[in-house]
């Protein structure tokens, strides 16, 4: 069973915003973009899906309380049988000394979460993805987006209730109030009762007495809303940002939650390597050799930097805290200069001079 406290480094006793930090760290850390080697890659794809795995599971309240009651194979949580259950080490004898001597109907129900004090899983309303695009220098900076969304919603007419304006709700007459119904299963043990939710009123053992006409009663009906997404700084091309509760909405259940996948454009100037920002600068021969000031253009404006005598091709000038963001905190990568020099296409006679003079000192 796979120890999600354990991938992502935290405790069991560990905060939302533990859990959060130790997920961004290890997604900068393991995210595939920072490899080029592709062995390294594809362990790096192996282990951010796995990071991403536990972070889904441990983000959830109600998939942490599960992972932590019944581990990876738990309802919602994991794989295992078509409920989410493993009985693979299942043994009737180990009940009763040997025997049938328990009402295996009782613990059935227990298991599936009906009856015996057992809690129903809440039921959420249907994910949806998007994707957006952002220039290079905003994802430096970060940004805002609105986007409109076409989803299933709550009803802004009853505000999800479901009922007409100045109308209540009455018993379900399906279940008298209870949101279940019984019905028999038969098993491999024998046939057995299971409540189930009442399809009539959703479980919510009411139902309008003068049904909203918007919704139908329902409580959601497809609309047009507008997401306001806030883009952190620093977030990387291909990074997913969840919105909780963004997603569509279900009647007598929460809602799905968006997931917002972030293209970010590439620039004629910048690119990225890990968190420091790289550009090319074409410096003259000249300047190269007896050193220079040299005011450049940045994506945060004009900054000043000095060329050393005796620089080389290939060399790398540092202006420090002018690249990307490295976590949560305020700690920024750099901004590297690459050297470029640039040698004159035209040679004058007294070009000629001072390269023949440069020679006689052994240059």
């Amino acid at each position: 069973m796979k120890d999600y406290y354990n991938i992502l480094g935290i405790s069991k006793s560990s905060t939302k915003d533990d859990i959060k930090k130790a997920y961004r760290k290890l997604a900068h850390e393991f995210h595939p973009d920072k490899h080029r080697d592709p062995e390294k890659r594809k362990e790096a794809e192996s282990k951010f899906k796995e990071i991403n795995e536990a972070y889904q599971v441990l983000s959830n309240d109600e998939q942490r309380k599960q992972y932590d009651m019944f581990g990876a194979a738990g309802p919602g949580v994991g794989g295992g049988s078509p409920n989410g259950w493993d009985f693979s080490g299942f043994d009737p004898r180990n009940f009763g000394g040997g025997g049938f001597n328990v009402d295996m109907g009782e613990i059935f129900e227990d298991f599936f979460g009906f009856g015996g004090g057992g809690k129903q899983r809440e039921k959420r309303g249907r994910d949806i993805s998007i994707d957006i695009e952002i220039p290079f220098q905003e994802s430096l900076f970060g940004t805002d987006r609105r986007v409109l969304i076409r989803k299933i919603a709550a009803c802004t007419v009853c505000q999800g209730s479901g009922n007409a304006k100045g109308s209540t709700t009455k018993s379900c007459t399906t279940c008298q109030g209870s949101g279940t119904v019984r019905q028999s299963r038969r098993t491999l043990f024998g046939t057995f009762a299971q409540l189930t939710e009442c399809t009539h009123c959703g479980g919510k053992g009411t139902i309008p007495e003068n049904p909203c006409k918007p919704c139908g009663g329902t409580g959601v009906h497809p609309a047009n809303e507008e997401i306001h997404i806030v883009v952190p700084p620093g977030i990387r091309n291909g990074e997913v940002i969840r919105m909780s509760g963004k997603g569509e909405a279900m009647p007598n259940g929460g809602p799905g939650d968006l997931y917002v996948k972030v293209h970010v454009l590439k620039h004629e100037k910048f690119h990225r390597e890990n968190d420091d920002l790289i550009m090319d600068l074409h410096v003259a021969l000249s300047d190269a050799l007896v050193g220079a000031d040299r005011s450049i253009e940045t994506l945060e404006g004009k900054t000043n930097i000095k060329i050393p005598a005796g620089t080389q091709t290939g060399d790398m000038l540092r202006i420090r805290s002018k690249g990307f963001p490295r976590g949560e905190g305020t700690e920024r990568g750099d901004l590297l200069l690459e050297v470029h020099i640039e040698m004159p296409r035209r040679v004058t006679k007294r070009i000629k001079e001072i390269a023949d003079e440069m020679r006689k000192e052994g240059f």
